[in-house]
């Protein structure tokens, strides 16, 4: 699993894992790129275990939001993020919870970070 991002970063000093680094750059992203807006909804993604990062991403927003969230470049960003964050979890061998749910509401997000199978059970009951 995540072969790739294990074998960039185990020749690194090691750094203690931070559980709040996911949140807090979650957040930052939002307050950048979402001020003064109130955007509820939920991204489902499922992390590609062999080269790291999203290998697909579920968005269940409302159609206005939805056209929100590409002009402001956020769903581009959170992409991006949601790479990284997945990589940053795997250098620190959390790889049977690399998928997830961001969840937002009122443009406050949360990240909860989850097994696949669990993460497809939810999208499939959203």
């Amino acid at each position: 699993m995540l072969k790739h991002a294990y074998r960039i970063t185990r020749d690194l000093p090691c750094m203690s894992y931070d559980a709040s680094f996911a949140n807090t750059r979650l957040n930052q992203l939002t307050e950048q790129l979402l001020p003064q807006t109130a955007i509820s909804g939920d991204v489902f993604f499922i992390a590609d275990t062999e080269d790291g990062g999203v290998l697909g991403a579920t968005w269940l927003f409302e159609d206005d939001q939805h056209s929100m969230l590409k002009q402001s470049n956020f769903k581009f960003m959170l992409m991006e993020l949601l790479d990284t964050l997945i990589r940053y979890r795997a250098s620190h061998e959390f790889t049977d919870t690399l998928c997830g749910v961001v969840h937002m509401e009122h443009s406050c997000a949360d990240i909860r970070w989850l097994p696949e199978a669990e993460v497809q059970k939810l999208r499939s009951a959203a």
